[in-house]
């Protein structure tokens, strides 16, 4: 087995962080803005699914790399690597609605309303977060890990 490609992983990190920067920037624009305009509310789908994906590309490398089993769903590979400690159970049910919110946004996309999509940025972005964290903090030990859409702190020498 190969070893896990860090800047693989870095660059999925960083993806993933731009996006929620992104989404962050249309939360502070507020609800009445983002229900009023169409290409907003499409870029967020956008956004919202490809940062999903970078997290399920993550997991699929980890568990590539490293051994742990083969995935037959994106959630599988959530499941996986919390069954191998990598990210944490506590966290299950919030990284499986995003593997779900995914999906629903692929393949049942005209199911799929302007107001879902504003209560998923108004409240569901750090969720994000616990998985940034966990590959950091087991991929990067010497980046200390902040808000997901911060840039890491490197320690002082």
């Amino acid at each position: 087995m190969a070893p896990v490609d860090t800047g693989k992983l870095r660059a999925r990190v960083d993806f993933v962080r731009g996006a929620v920067r992104r989404l962050e920037r249309v939360r502070t624009g507020g609800r009445d803005a983002f229900l009023g305009d169409e290409v907003l509310q499409a870029a967020t789908i956008r956004w919202l699914q490809t940062a999903v994906e970078a997290l399920v590309d993550m997991a699929n490398h980890v568990i590539a790399r490293e051994g742990l089993g083969i995935p037959r769903a994106a959630s599988d590979a959530f499941e996986i690597l919390i069954r191998e400690g990598v990210l944490p159970a506590a966290q299950r049910d919030t990284f499986l609605a995003m593997v779900r919110f995914r999906n629903r946004v692929v393949h049942l996309y005209d199911e799929v309303r302007p107001e879902e999509l504003w209560r998923v940025v108004e409240r569901h972005l750090a969720d994000f977060d616990g998985f940034i964290r966990a590959i950091v903090g087991r991929y990067f030990p010497e980046i200390k890990v902040q808000h997901p859409t911060a840039e890491p702190e490197k320690p002082h020498p």
